[in-house]
């Protein structure tokens, strides 16, 4: 910290700096830059950053109104900060870590993006303020560089026990976050007080139509003069999370997806038809998974990939004539790690085998050796033993659980991370 430093070498610091105009001379200007206010291990860093960061804060403050601070306490703060940021740099280059064009061009056009223009409109807007787009660049390299180097230096510090993911989902906190939303549309078909029956069948009969017709045309929006000609009234509820929606609506909710319309529902007021427009957020899921065998069949240094189809299909033709499809994948796949279980792949999800198989597998008969078919890796014939369905949600939950409570440790971690680099380094103030 910068009370290694003496007030007497802080205060000089403070007024060289302070001193220093763009109206001074080029030498004088010339030696600041040259000048080396600290080492950091193997680095510096020079009085100019300090400067033109004082400068760029003060300039700030001045703008917003703010309270301006004493230049020595402006001074200690802008050096610390410099300090550490040149060791985090360090840390990303000892860590081989690179920021590329694309990576960079991406950050710079969401900056462009934020303050609505193209980035050639954001670079001609910067040069017209008389700044330095190719600084401005370098700044936002080195800021990737820093989030990224605190990311992957934090997140392997955050533990996350399972009776923390437990308790979490059990919060209030926790159901809050987990429960989906749903953007919902809403017509009311209203009726007189103390209807007759006739007058609610009558209404009931509306405002099934009205179902009807939503189902067709993909929503009211799409209906609007039907809805008016039966008398109804439209109006959208929005997003709202099932413990925020009228009750009359929480059982119907829970059972319907985006595009989803409900039946009529009777209150006092009248019959309710509602209607889905999206839903997100929640945990509710399932995927197919499957489980599958194969004989791989692949050209080597003495098959061509064409003596490898020839092998394949006299493979098939065994199969078809009824031959034991874990003996032959046994005897001839060349997959090492399935050939000796028979060409068992075990239960897999979607997404995890390569297109072309994955395609073929989905298309499968249960108990049925496919045709051969070729991916990257040669000749394949496979045989789907049985699917099943799998829950996702606590999964889902369990994930996003794990998620929210890392986000609520971060802050924590990067501050043990950063006094532990700062206690840690050698730092020399001049």
């Amino acid at each position: 910290m910068i009370s290694h430093l003496s007030k007497t070498l802080v205060m000089s610091a403070v007024l060289a700096i302070s001193s220093i105009s763009f109206t001074q001379t080029a030498s004088a200007e010339y030696q600041l830059l040259d000048r080396i206010i600290a080492i950091v291990e193997d680095d510096v860093v020079l009085a100019s950053d300090v400067r033109n960061k004082i400068i760029e804060i003060k300039n700030r403050i001045t703008s917003t109104g703010g309270q301006m601070p004493s230049d020595d306490v402006l001074f200690e703060q802008i050096l610390e900060r410099s300090i550490l940021e040149n060791l985090q740099l360090q840390r990303a280059s000892q860590m081989g870590m690179r920021i590329s064009d694309q990576q960079l061009n991406e950050a710079m056009s969401n900056i462009a993006a934020r303050n609505n223009l193209s980035l050639a409109d954001f670079k001609t807007s910067v040069e017209q303020q008389g700044e330095s787009y190719l600084k401005i660049r370098e700044k936002v390299r080195k800021d990737l560089l820093i989030n990224e180097v605190q990311r992957r230096s934090v997140i392997r510090n955050i533990s996350i026990s399972e009776s923390e993911v437990d308790n979490f989902l059990q919060s209030e906190q926790g159901q809050l976050l987990l429960s989906p939303e749903f953007n919902i549309d809403h017509i009311l078909l209203p009726l007189p007080t103390s209807p007759g029956e006739q007058t609610k069948t009558l209404a009931k009969e509306k405002a099934s139509q009205i179902q009807q017709l939503a189902f067709k045309n993909g929503g009211f929006a799409a209906i609007e003069n039907e809805i008016a000609a039966h008398n109804a009234e439209r109006s959208p509820l929005g997003w709202r999370r099932a413990e925020n929606m009228p009750s009359l609506f929480k059982g119907v909710i829970d059972t319907m997806a985006a595009g989803d319309v409900s039946a009529p529902i009777l209150s006092d007021s009248g019959y309710h038809v509602i209607y889905i427009n999206e839903k997100r957020g929640g945990v509710e899921g399932k995927t197919t998974e499957t489980n599958v065998r194969h004989i791989l069949i692949a050209p080597n240094e003495i098959r061509t990939i064409d003596e490898a189809k020839i092998l394949a299909s006299e493979v098939k033709a065994r199969l078809n004539e009824g031959e034991d499809f874990v003996q032959l994948a046994r005897k001839y796949s060349d997959d090492p790690g399935s050939a000796l279980s028979g060409g068992d792949l075990g239960w897999t999800e979607p997404g995890v085998l390569v297109p072309i198989f994955e395609e073929t597998m989905n298309n499968a008969e249960i108990g049925v050796s496919s045709p051969i078919f070729q991916s990257q890796f040669g000749w394949h014939i496979l045989e789907v033993s049985e699917r099943r369905e799998k829950d996702l949600s606590q999964e889902r939950a369990a994930q996003r659980a794990r998620m929210a409570i890392a986000e609520t440790k971060y802050d924590d971690e990067l501050n043990n991370w950063l006094q532990e680099l700062r206690d840690n380094a050698f730092v020399d103030i001049k």
